[in-house]
């Protein structure tokens, strides 16, 4: 498996990678009732590709998208940025969402990002402990809008370990 940065043309992969995403898998990327497919706006927001504002690391193997880690911040330049997941379902538990996101956070830096921010229900318990395994267990999230949000400093996020072998995600 190939941990790298996003390149144009990912967006097909995403599209592609829909067969293997569970309409639960994105409910709970998108906090909302999907219909199963990711939302045409956001398939139109991927086609873009990395700018200031959004920037994402994908894992790919055999020539298919297992998952992608991303960032989005509004303003561009500001140093708060959204993180979100979303690993396809076969590769679901096997550790390739910390990987992707200790992937992004060295760029993540690059760019001036320096606060994360991650909304998570509070039923998503696989979310709710991949952020304390990467921030640290003292996290406390605030509740808002029906959601847990957590907000913490990127530094906090441990480095890229060694490289994983690619048997590791199965």
């Amino acid at each position: 498996m190939l941990i790298r940065p996003w390149q144009t043309g990912d967006e097909h992969l995403v599209e592609a990678a829909q067969r293997n995403l569970s309409p639960r898998s994105i409910d709970r990327r998108f906090l909302a009732g999907s219909g199963g497919r990711l939302p045409a706006f956001y398939l139109r927001h991927l086609a873009a590709g990395p700018r200031p504002e959004w920037d994402a690391q994908v894992a790919v193997a055999g020539g298919e998208l297992c998952g992608w880690a991303e960032y989005g911040r509004r303003p561009a330049a500001s140093p708060a940025a959204d993180l979100a997941v979303l690993v396809a379902d076969p590769w679901q538990r096997t550790g390739l969402a910390t990987a992707l996101i200790r992937a992004l956070v060295h760029r993540m830096i690059a760019a001036g990002v320096r606060t994360i921010q991650a909304d998570v229900s509070g039923a998503n318990q696989a979310s709710n402990g991949l952020i304390r395994a990467l921030a640290g267990p003292d996290q406390s999230p605030s509740y808002e809008d029906g959601l847990l949000r957590y907000t913490f400093d990127l530094s906090l996020v441990p480095p890229v370990p060694a490289p994983i072998p690619a048997k590791a995600f199965g």
